[in-house]
């Protein structure tokens, strides 16, 4: 029975010192390197898959903006060609698609229509205007109405818009004669739409 013993005591202080000469931590360290070795691999699956969705989301909010700018595009060129016929500007007349230019003039420079339409500018140039460059284009006011170019219901100076345009007629009344009767000659109607995404 004493020697069973002494042979266990000295089983157990052979384990003692393999483990205090590091001969039995060397299967503990291969799976240490082999459970860190997995850690490090998750981690890159995992930053690379988040790399491919941020690319992803930076595509599709970017062709979200694309298509938000096109469609406030086409909603300014629709409501373009049908604002000539709107009570402000249509003409007295049952004439479709005229503008009334003694209407207009009362408009100029109005700040309350800002948010009336949805443009961020509106603008009419007469037929007049149409050879000439921007900066040649005379305002119109009540000071030199009908001898002018350029109408501008408002503007509210956005730096990256883009503007569309329909031709309207452009009636006022004149009177030559003794008579009163419609001036009309053609137009064009000018509204500005906002670029969300320019820059």
């Amino acid at each position: 029975m004493k020697i069973r013993n002494k042979k266990s005591q000295l089983k157990i202080q052979v384990l003692k010192n393999q483990r205090f000469l590091g001969l039995s931590s060397l299967a503990d360290r291969k799976a240490q390197l082999k459970i860190q070795e997995m850690a490090f691999m998750l981690l890159a699956v995992f930053l690379f898959f988040t790399l491919v969705g941020l690319f992803a989301l930076t595509i599709f909010y970017s062709g979200l903006r694309d298509e938000a700018t096109k469609i406030a595009e086409d909603r300014t060129l629709s409501a373009v060609t049908s604002i000539a016929d709107t009570p402000e500007l249509s003409c007295i007349t049952a004439k479709s698609n005229c503008v009334d230019g003694d209407k207009l003039i009362a408009l100029v420079n109005k700040t309350a229509y800002e948010n009336f339409w949805p443009f961020s500018s509106l603008k009419v140039i007469t037929y007049r205007g149409f050879n000439k460059k921007e900066d040649e284009l005379i305002l119109c006011s009540f000071a030199n109405y009908p001898d002018c170019d350029l109408f501008v219901v408002y503007d509210k100076k956005i730096r990256n818009e883009r503007a569309r345009g329909s031709f309207v007629a452009f009636c006022r009344k004149e009177y030559e004669n003794g008579y009163v009767y419609d001036k009309c000659e053609l137009a064009k109607i000018i509204a500005g739409t906002e670029l969300k995404n320019a820059g």
